[in-house]
């Protein structure tokens, strides 16, 4: 149960499209790997098989797995990827800040560089959820 402060962790999943984007391919692709099994064009069975396989998988596990996982007491955010291993996904680095702009999301590393935050195949309404959720980043002008 969320705390009066907020949730314990903002969950931001694939969209809906984008997942079946993924799925579709995949089936395509499969569906083309094997009806060449009956054509002399064999040697391209593999790739195209593989390939439509990889995304199949990356589709279904889109449905599962959410895109980022923010959690506000350490703010950390969690990176998953449709394709690749891994149940834990890929936290940023020690002493990396989470901030937004109001529009965009930033991951700001300890040297200073930062990066923008693709929020491409998110769902919407789980990313605005996440940007109210993150801090501001503090003007130049401001303390």
């Amino acid at each position: 149960m969320p705390s009066a402060e907020g949730p314990a962790v903002i969950r931001v999943g694939y969209s809906r499209k984008a997942s079946a984007l993924l799925l579709g391919m995949g089936a395509v692709l499969v569906a083309c790997a094997a009806v060449s099994v009956f054509t002399p064009f064999i040697p391209v069975l593999v790739p195209i098989g593989l390939t439509g396989l990889a995304l199949f998988g990356g589709g279904l596990r889109s449905y599962f797995r959410p895109r980022y996982l923010y959690r506000p007491d350490t703010g950390t955010l969690t990176v998953f990827m449709a394709f690749g291993a891994g149940k834990e996904g890929a936290a940023g680095p020690k002493g990396e800040r989470v901030w937004t702009d109001g529009r965009r999301i930033y991951r700001e590393l300890p040297d200073g560089e930062r990066h923008r935050v693709s929020l491409t195949g998110t769902d919407r309404a789980d990313a605005a959820r996440l940007i109210r959720a993150l801090p501001r980043r503090p003007s130049i002008t401001e303390g």
